[in-house]
């Protein structure tokens, strides 16, 4: 029946030229219905090639679109789920039969939202073109077994997969394989490893298939990150409290540890793991992994676009002549905090903080929204941008720009 169907995913991997990413390209549209049912007779054809006879006893579901490994490897495999869900529609409550269904585009829309491609800028080099093979429990572990015995270590696409891919999507890739989903954690594995991310790929394993296992990890530049049922938590650390836990006087340091906290929370949020900021408190830094996630889930910052740190005052004042906004720069990272000055007319600080953004887009938020507190309240507003950091030594703090003359 219906009701006790499963599915097991797998991929036709597409490597592109790299100079193709480093270009900034967008990955190829999806291909339109009539496309992509060309591309699955094909693929089609080379699994019973492949794994023989018994993968007709499976109906077979693919889209005829590229996808980032990215968008592939999330917890729970909501792609599969996704397949699985239409291939099921595709019955109209019937018996299951076994049939080839191939999705693409109708009208620039896919079937079901959550199974269009994120196309994003760069994305590959390596890129896919999912399906799964779908059947009622006992005969889909049989074909599972096919799949991972045979499929990677056979899995060379015939030539007219080739030139489907080729002339469907119109581009001209540098190979073609198949393979599983564990193959393709096995080769992000490889690739994080080897670019010094071992500890990103502990996370997403653990998301991927111990989800329910606590998961607690520290970079080499003192990041701390720790997981458990698809979420990571984070200590977002302003340049204060790292100088203060490093015993750090110079600003080096913490252009790294910045630069890793970006990656890393970009790195997870691909991966569909939600990662909220939290407060330093001493216990995620704990030794068990539980104790960590326990006491990080109770640090959870209420804005998780922005940290605030209060200098002087407070910033919900309603009288200032002046804002200024100090825009602190590190290469290669982009802004990291803005220091902002609220004075009377008579110098006096009315507030002093740094407002420090923890997502991209909060960087145009942060700008916004002091510029709007200035218009509320009747005063001036300057943003600077001297270029860099602007801060004190001994100890290391984050200090407004005060060279008005110089106009940053």
């Amino acid at each position: 029946m219906s009701a006790a169907l499963s599915a097991t995913p797998a991929v036709l991997t597409v490597e592109l030229p790299q100079e193709t990413i480093g270009s900034g390209q967008l990955p190829p549209e999806p291909l339109s219905r009539d496309a992509a049912e060309i591309l699955g007779q094909t693929m089609a054809a080379d699994l019973h090639r492949i794994l023989g006879d018994e993968v007709r006893t499976a109906g077979l579901i693919l889209t005829g679109a590229l996808y980032d490994l990215t968008e592939l490897l999330q917890p729970g495999l909501p792609i599969a789920e996704a397949l699985l869900e239409v291939y099921r529609g595709s019955l109209r409550g019937g018996a299951f039969t076994p049939h080839r269904l191939t999705l693409g585009n109708a009208g620039g829309r896919f079937p079901l939202p959550e199974l269009a491609p994120r196309r994003s800028a760069g994305a590959g080099p390596l890129l896919a073109v999912p399906f799964a093979l779908v059947a009622p429990g006992p005969t889909l572990d049989d074909v599972r077994r096919l799949l991972e015995e045979r499929l990677l270590e056979r899995g060379a696409p015939s030539l007219a997969t080739d030139q489907a891919i080729r002339q469907q999507f119109g581009i001209a890739p540098v190979h073609l394989a198949y393979a599983t989903f564990h193959d393709l954690s096995a080769l992000l594995k490889v690739q994080l490893e080897h670019a010094g991310f071992h500890a990103l790929w502990q996370v997403i394993e653990g998301a991927l298939y111990r989800p329910d296992t606590p998961v607690a990890v520290t970079t080499d530049a003192g990041n701390r990150f720790v997981a458990v049922q698809g979420r990571a938590w984070t200590p977002y650390l302003t340049l204060d409290e790292w100088a203060e836990r490093t015993g750090a006087e110079a600003p080096e340091g913490y252009a790294q540890w910045c630069r890793v906290q970006r990656q890393y929370m970009a790195g997870l949020g691909a991966h569909g793991i939600r990662v909220i900021p939290t407060a330093p408190d001493e216990g995620i830094y704990a030794g068990d992994a539980e104790t960590a996630v326990g006491t990080a889930a109770g640090a959870s910052l209420a804005d998780d676009a922005c940290r605030r740190e209060s200098v002087d005052g407070s910033p919900d004042f309603d009288s200032a002549s002046a804002i200024t906004l100090t825009e602190q720069i590190l290469p290669a990272v982009g802004p990291i905090a803005y220091t902002v000055l609220a004075q009377n007319t008579d110098g006096e600080i009315v507030y002093l903080g740094h407002d420090y953004p923890l997502q991209p887009t909060a960087i145009q938020s942060i700008q916004q929204r002091w510029q709007a507190h200035a218009e509320r309240i009747g005063a001036s507003f300057q943003l600077e941008r001297p270029g860099g950091l602007t801060c004190s030594e001994a100890p290391l703090q984050l200090m407004p720009w005060l060279d008005y003359g110089g106009r940053a």
